[in-house]
């Protein structure tokens, strides 16, 4: 019995804390960050099919051939856009982290 009293106070004493110092905040959702970076930003200026064959590729890992029998174009097709959207990208993300100066 007194085992079973002690367990009890401590119960009580963890929700008397808890109450006190309330909930904790919840966590930021992964999602909402993922949207607020960069890379995001940047993909949004790309154009769409190339915006889609980056997403296809390296998102969910098909290959230039699979993505370009899905959307129905040569594989090189697929190459040159994949090309031109890291170019995009790398003048894009290297324009966002250059300092601001005045």
């Amino acid at each position: 019995m007194a085992i079973s009293e002690r367990r009890h106070q401590r119960l009580r004493e963890a929700g008397q804390v808890i109450k006190r110092l309330g909930r904790p905040a919840p966590a930021p959702d992964p999602a909402s960050l993922a949207e607020r970076s960069d890379i995001i930003r940047a993909m949004r200026k790309l154009p769409t099919r190339q915006a889609a064959a980056l997403v296809l590729r390296h998102f969910h890992g098909y290959s230039n051939r699979e993505i370009a029998a899905a959307l129905g174009v040569p594989e090189q097709t697929i190459a040159s856009r994949l090309g031109a959207a890291r170019r995009h990208l790398q003048v894009t993300l290297s324009d966002l982290r250059k300092p601001k100066n005045g």
